[in-house]
């Protein structure tokens, strides 16, 4: 019989990459997550203006092409990889996470806050961080992107931008199309492990810095030259310096102090720059 996965599989990422597509120019709420989920509007409701009149089909390869794509957006493969930060504070973290996101601004993303769980105000989390770290293994099949060098607002949205400091009109501004434009979009798997160190905690830099290699070496190191990461070896207690962390699960696991938290993320999907 006839083996249909590979079938079902090009079928499934080629919605994906179709539902990426639909997503360019959209709005976006960047304190929230980065996917696709939690663009503005319908699915193709883009904020700017495309060429939609002169379409192809967009080949990404012999088995993957999506149909009438416009002459505006473009396709690249990605490249797979371990990527890794030094041990960091609040802002320098923050800014990371900006600058893979295309973002210049300085307040921190919702999809930081999200992986790190934080949940008060920046100046408070700030402050209570001694230092945040961070290793994963990034799978990105696919970018789609504008190449439109210069993008127009839409006349609905030029009207819709509040000319006064008027809080209720700004955030109405903001629920109805973001506060930024979708113009890339990637679609792939990560899985990443982040490291967050609380004030209280006694543990050096270096500390954290064989923590974070360790984790590389025992889950990433070997991912190059297989199907993917190994199964990572946390065992139910783990030593870092002298704290001991205790492994609550899938998700996350707290030292007993609660100096260190540690917190991992499997996912697949697409992901929105802006």
């Amino acid at each position: 019989m006839e083996n249909s996965t590979p079938t079902r599989n090009s079928d499934s990422l080629s919605a994906t990459l179709g539902n990426s597509i639909q997503a360019l120019g959209r709005g976006f709420d960047v304190t929230s997550d980065i996917r696709l989920l939690y663009c503005k509007g319908a699915p193709g409701s883009r904020l700017v203006h495309l060429d939609e009149e002169h379409n192809r089909d967009l080949v990404l390869s012999r088995e993957l092409v999506v149909p009438d794509v416009s002459l505006d957006i473009d396709f690249s493969p990605g490249k797979s990889g371990v990527e890794k930060t030094p041990v960091c504070s609040f802002q320098e973290m923050a800014k990371y996470f900006n600058e893979r996101s295309g973002i210049k601004e300085k307040i921190p993303l919702g999809s930081f806050n999200s992986m790190f769980n934080f949940i008060g105000s920046s100046t408070v989390d700030a402050a209570a961080t001694k230092s945040l770290a961070m290793v994963g293994y990034f799978i990105p099949l696919f970018e789609v992107k504008l190449t439109k060098p210069n993008l127009v607002l839409n006349e609905e949205v030029r009207r819709a931008v509040p000319y006064s400091w008027d809080p209720a009109s700004l955030a109405s501004f903001i629920e109805n199309y973001g506060t930024h434009i979708v113009t890339s979009a990637t679609v792939g798997g990560r899985d990443v492990v982040y490291i967050r160190q609380h004030q209280s905690s006694s543990l050096s830099a270096p500390d954290i810095e064989n923590y974070v290699k360790d984790i590389e070496n025992d889950r990433f190191l070997d991912a190059k030259n297989s199907s993917g990461p190994a199964a990572l070896k946390y065992k139910e207690k783990v030593s870092i310096g002298n704290d001991l962390v205790t492994n609550l699960g899938h998700r996350l696991c707290y030292s007993t102090n609660l100096s260190v938290a540690i917190f991992r993320n499997v996912a697949a999907g697409c992901y929105c720059n802006f």
